[in-house]
């Protein structure tokens, strides 16, 4: 582990502010706490999203688990659906630290067999079979994953590669050697591009400037958000967000041919970027810490909304087309170090998605898309550093909430 990259990072979670003075009023539904993992950690400041999934009929969540630096207790933690512990996978004491393992993906990789990938401190990347823990994959990188690894066909022949990105810049398309059967199997690179400058932001691999090949999107700390040809990794082009950028997204605002590209950073930037080109279309300036990933039509108006959230604690519903704000909410009034961007998705089994919303101070609320009125809320008294995941393991129709907590504890809710 390099010491100036764990500063960094600690650097840009850990930062003290003020919130806004509006409270918010509750429904009167309720968020039930279904299950409590036993995934304690010594550290207060985890802070990676958990992946759900139903494989085989079986709901799993895997869990990112960091620790302090030389002791034991890193991990990829894998749960049932009713949040025991199936296996793990320790991340050795000399490679423990707070990062020692970034958001996992479940995905078909390598071979035809779901399975789950993880980057590590280790600096490699790896999968495991989702049932036992197997490791099928593993490949080196140059430091250690921060974001989540992306399966898709980034080269555009047919196959899908892994997409991966190391903390200091690194981006690679990699291909596995044989079929899957190997355990582990190892990956070929297709190609790899070092910018040397930090990566927190989650990639996106589409055909985003809609000329009909894939590419890589990618933000950094040098400000600068990287459009990369998908076979090649050539830059397309290259913009400027005002700010180390934190937090990306994408989708189609405006209904032309390219998918705008979101972008939230540090200082409190949230930019939409045309997708073909590069260029801004809106941008707008918030508290530090801004933070954005829900992207979606949840309100069923005709227009798609960017949900956006910074330090101050604050959510706010923005027309993705324009940057103007629609609604805002205030989530929390207490002396919070930053709030995570929210998610959407059926809570209540009716078929329309909701807005789910987690703060520094353990609150989770579910909010109407509408208005931002809060449907429900749920208390915890533990920080949250990040996004919450949404998914129906249980096939009740409604999607579960699951929520990363920084005590190294995952939190199953279900609206009541």
């Amino acid at each position: 582990m390099r010491l100036p990259t764990v500063l960094a990072l600690v650097a840009l979670v850990v930062v003290l502010g003020g919130v806004g003075a509006v409270a918010v009023v509750d429904s009167g539904s309720t968020l039930n706490e279904r299950w409590v993992s036993d995934t304690p950690s010594d550290i207060e400041g985890n802070h990676h999203a958990v992946a759900a999934a139903r494989i085989d009929g079986q709901g799993y969540v895997f869990a990112p688990i960091g620790g302090r630096s030389g002791e034991t207790g890193c991990m990829l933690a894998a749960l049932d659906d009713e949040g025991a512990v199936l296996w793990d996978d320790p991340v050795p004491p000399a490679d423990c630290t707070i990062h020692a393992v970034a958001d996992p993906a479940v995905a078909t990789w390598p071979g035809e067999e779901p399975a789950v990938l993880s980057s590590t401190t280790e600096d490699r990347v790896y999968a495991h079979d989702p049932a036992s823990g197997t490791l099928t994959f593993s490949f080196a990188l140059r430091d250690y994953g921060y974001t989540k690894p992306v399966v898709a066909d980034a080269t555009g022949d047919g196959d899908p590669e892994l997409v991966v990105l190391d903390v200091t810049g690194s981006v690679f398309v990699v291909r596995a050697d044989g079929d899957g059967r190997e355990r582990p199997a190892n990956g070929t690179t297709v190609w790899d591009r070092r910018f040397g400058a930090y990566t927190w932001a989650q990639p996106v691999v589409a055909d985003l400037d809609a000329d009909g090949d894939p590419e890589v999107v990618a933000g950094f700390d040098d400000r600068q958000v990287r459009l990369l040809d998908g076979a090649t990794g050539r830059t397309e082009w290259n913009a400027s967000a005002g700010g180390a950028v934190t937090w990306m997204t994408t989708g189609d605002a405006d209904g032309d041919p390219a998918t705008e590209v979101f972008v939230a950073t540090s200082n409190g930037h949230v930019v939409a970027f045309d997708g073909a080109t590069g260029t801004v279309e809106w941008n707008r300036t918030f508290d530090r810490l801004a933070a954005v990933r829900a992207f979606g039509d949840a309100d069923a108006d005709g227009q798609p909304e960017l949900y956006a959230v910074a330090r101050d604690g604050v959510l706010r519903a923005l027309d993705a087309s324009s940057g103007e704000t629609e609604w805002t909410t205030t989530l929390t009034t207490g002396d919070v170090q930053m709030t995570p961007p929210p998610s959407l998705g059926d809570v209540d089994g009716d078929g329309d998605d909701e807005v789910v919303a987690v703060t520094n101070d353990g609150i989770v609320r579910v909010l109407d898309p509408v208005d931002g009125a809060v449907l429900a809320t749920y208390e915890r008294d533990s920080t949250v550093y990040t996004h919450v995941t949404l998914a129906d393991l249980d096939g009740d129709g409604a999607d579960e909430v699951y929520v990363p907590y920084g005590d190294g504890r995952v939190v199953s809710l279900g609206l009541g």
